[in-house]
């Protein structure tokens, strides 16, 4: 047997089981033509050509030459250009016995109309859709019960079955079997059941339970409609019907419970079950869009009188109607949802009670409002309501989704949106029970809309109109601003000066320079030419016999301070110290440590801290890279120094000091030299040091006058309390708070109490008696160190206990917990 080539076309798994077939007969692809980019996968897996099945394919595939073409779960009408490859002709599958049920969803249309028998058929693609001779055709009966997923799933199962006596035939000649064309009967692809599936209780219970299953599609796309049911407070879809006993005039409820409802029809009853909302409307509090609903609540809450009316004639030629209307655009519909992002607003609040609605007038159209908002916004899904058909209420949805386009070129983007918009005013409405029928779809009204109608729409929390701007401001607030904003920008765009969005400007002049300019009057007057110990200085005169330090059982007041730190800063410079010079300071957690680091500062240098309690090898790099002249330490300490060429002053020994006079040293210090260097952690490398001038020490003062101010301590301008204020410090003189927690206190009059190194690790341990509690945080500085399904699990232990344990906030960085 000569091997044929074939181009193999579909979207279904049927479609890679028959290719399987066809590989495993000694047979080749040339190529397989998918929507499905499952189907496209198994291509690539097996060595073969893919190709996406769109508009383009013709020309992609220009040049292939097979023997056949197959098409094999394939709804896509395929191009003449395509068929022609196929130099012995082209062969489709179809579920459905031809010629009496030719068209699409064939296996629904036999449920629908009672059929006892259904099939399928490979046929060749000649002449009209499914008009061609047939190859084979298997016939089966419908089994009691079968819904159309069941039916579907044995028309595949009949497919399979067949396909080797199909390959026979093309391997050994042709058993055409012609059509009776007269007994044709073809179902488009946008026809739909009756009343849009809305079941008639006026007919029997065998009827209804065919309706629901054969509307039943499980887990997989639904490209119909569901069976539904109508009741004062909305309509429902049904996901099971079976027949039950009682008799009563046809829509009567007879009983309900929590399974669902038993329903009086045509010569008995119905028991239906799987009651489901369409609109996302609430039930006792409840959305319960897509969930099933407890029948004994649906009774007490949704039903009156007990009875479920049937659709009339009229009522079924309009909701038929309105579904045929629409009905062709639910391809792109379903095409935007699959990839739909809604716009909103992030400062937006649920919807709890009803809109208060308010309007802006804005002259506009609704192309340029469009992309108006995508540059307010920066998101491009939103709702457009034009008029739609008149259907009653909970069938069609008042909107259609509507994507602005991409790009920069505002030419582009109005003919782009005058496209999209064209399309939603064909279709102006879906079928609500949509989201049901596609499990994959997330439906949700955007905040942000347009409305050809002149009113919002329901749902949205900013609708633009032609003439104003409607903002619910029970939802959104500051709502005067935003409609001021989106003024901005169209009366940018009007103004025809702009061929980009980029070059719109995002807020107007007033608002621009409110933002850049008003809310930016941060300069403060204060004295430029001080330095951190000068602003010292000046609190000591101001308040010279208060208590500046308090450590242990030590203290000092401010002029003791001062006096001490002058004899150190003198002492210094009789070594050398001056501006420039930088100055190792590595003492315990004392009195020394305060009076170290002003004689520093004092003598025109800037201190380094080196903390004891590190590791020698950081200090000694600290020594090395900062190449101070002199360390400031103390004698219990200054034997344990890392080698080092620098001299050594240690406060509590040098027998200098005493002869050193007491006054404010002269030097001449400026706001511009450096008050400290700090050293990096270095958790990105070796530690770098980080130089701070003066002027920053003191603008950061400004600035804590601001946040926490300086009552009952002194500054210049206020009045000393009756009880100077108390400031705990706690923090290494290595970490910038420390500057904080020492210097701005000691010049604004507070009493400093030295938390030493042995009392700084008692803070959190035992009872402390306080008139004002202190408040807990949790603070992650580390993210996802660990590895497997559990790296996050410390973390989101650690929350809980935070949660259970009266914690006011966990602190996530974003830079650290990713």
């Amino acid at each position: 047997m000569t091997p044929f080539t074939a181009l193999l076309i579909g979207n279904e798994s049927l479609t890679r089981q028959c290719g399987e077939a066809w590989l495993a007969r000694g047979h080749r692809i040339a190529a397989v033509v998918s929507q499905n980019p499952d189907i496209r996968d198994w291509a690539a897996a097996r060595g073969l050509r893919a190709e996406v099945q769109d508009a383009a394919l013709a020309q992609r595939l220009a040049g292939v030459s097979v023997d056949w073409l197959l098409s094999i779960a394939n709804l896509v009408v395929i191009p003449p250009a395509v068929l022609r490859l196929a130099a012995k002709g082209a062969v489709n599958f179809h579920d459905g016995p031809l010629p009496a049920y030719a068209g699409l969803n064939a296996p629904v249309w036999a449920l629908l109309n009672g059929e006892a028998r259904h099939g399928i058929s490979w046929h060749l693609m000649e002449g009209g859709i499914d008009e061609g001779d047939i190859l084979e055709q298997r016939l089966f009966e419908i089994a009691e019960g079968d819904s159309a997923l069941a039916l579907n799933s044995r028309c595949f199962e009949a497919a399979l079955d067949s396909f080797p006596a199909l390959m026979a035939q093309l391997e050994t000649g042709l058993r055409r079997q012609p059509q009776d064309l007269g007994q044709r009967r073809v179902y488009l692809g946008a026809a739909r059941p009756a009343a849009m599936g809305r079941i008639d209780f006026g007919q029997s219970a065998a009827a209804i339970a065919r309706l629901v299953r054969g509307l039943d599609h499980g887990p997989y796309w639904n490209p119909l409609t569901v069976a539904k049911i109508a009741t004062p407070a909305g309509v429902l879809a049904v996901g099971s019907a079976e027949p039950a006993k009682g008799q009563a005039a046809p829509g009567v409820v007879l009983a309900a419970d929590a399974e669902g409802l038993t329903v009086a029809c045509a010569g008995g009853a119905v028991r239906l079950s799987g009651l489901r909302r369409l609109d996302g409307q609430a039930l006792d509090g409840q959305a319960l869009d897509g969930q099933v609903l407890d029948g004994q609540a649906l009774d007490a809450t949704l039903l009156r009188d007990r009875l479920l009316v049937s659709p009339d004639a009229a009522e079924g030629a309009v909701l038929s109607g309105a579904l045929a209307t629409v009905a062709p655009g639910e391809a792109a519909v379903r095409k935007l949802f699959a990839g739909f992002q809604a716009a909103g607003f992030a400062d937006a609040v649920a919807a709890t009670a009803a809109a208060r609605w308010e309007s802006f007038p804005l002259q506009a159209s609704l192309d340029d409002l469009a992309i108006a908002l995508r540059k307010l916004t920066g998101q491009t899904g939103l709702a457009f309501a034009a008029r739609g058909p008149d259907v009653p209420a909970g069938y069609l949805s008042d909107w259609v989704p509507v994507v602005v386009p991409g790009g920069d070129v505002l030419a582009d983007l109005r003919a782009g949106l005058a496209k999209a918009l064209a399309r939603a005013r064909k279709y102006p409405a879906f079928a609500l029970d949509l989201g049901l029928r596609d499990g994959r779809l997330r439906i949700e009204v955007p905040q942000i809309g347009l409305s050809d109608t002149g009113a919002p729409i329901r749902g949205t929390v900013l609708t633009a109109t032609a003439t104003a701007v409607h903002i619910d401001t029970a939802r959104l607030p500051g709502a005067a601003g935003v409609a001021a904003r989106l003024a901005a920008i169209v009366a940018a765009m009007q103004a025809g000066t702009a061929e980009r969005l980029a070059d719109i400007p995002a807020m107007g002049a007033d608002e621009r320079a409110q933002a850049l300019f008003a809310c930016n009057q941060t300069a403060l007057a204060t004295d430029r030419s001080l330095t951190t110990h000068a602003a010292f200085e000046a609190q000591v005169a101001r308040t010279p016999d208060a208590v500046a330090l308090v450590c242990d059982a030590q203290s000092l007041s401010y002029a003791a301070l001062n006096a001490a730190a002058n004899r150190a800063a003198h002492r210094l410079i009789s070594m050398g110290v001056g501006p420039g010079v930088l100055v190792g300071l590595c003492t315990r957690r004392s009195l020394d440590m305060v009076v170290g680091a002003l004689a520093i500062q004092k003598a025109g240098a800037a201190y380094v801290p080196m903390d004891p309690g590190y590791p020698a090898e950081r200090i000694a790099l600290y020594i090395e890279d900062s190449a101070c002249a002199v360390i400031v330490t103390q004698t219990a300490l200054a034997a344990d120094l890392p080698a080092h060429r620098a001299q050594v002053l240690c406060l509590d020994a040098d027998p200098a000091l005493a002869g050193m006079p007491d006054t404010n040293p002269g030097t001449a210090v400026t706001p511009g030299d450096l008050a400290y260097m700090i050293y990096t952690s270095g958790s990105t490398g070796r530690p770098k040091g980080v130089m701070v001038e003066h002027r920053n020490v003191t603008n950061f003062f400004a600035g804590m006058d601001q946040r926490i101010g300086t009552t009952p301590g002194t500054a210049p301008g206020t009045t000393l309390g009756t009880t100077p204020g108390t400031w705990l410090a706690v923090t290494s003189l290595s970490f910038d708070i420390s500057v904080l927690e020492l210097f701005w206190t000691l010049a604004r009059g507070f009493k400093v109490v030295i938390s030493s190194d042995e009392n700084r690790a008692l803070v959190s341990n035992g009872p402390v008696a306080s008139s004002q509690p202190m408040e807990f945080s949790l603070y992650y500085w580390g993210n996802d160190d660990g590895v497997g399904a559990q790296k996050y699990q410390l973390l989101l232990e650690g929350a809980k206990f935070a949660d259970t344990n009266g914690f006011c906030a966990v602190w996530t960085p974003e830079r650290h917990f990713h």
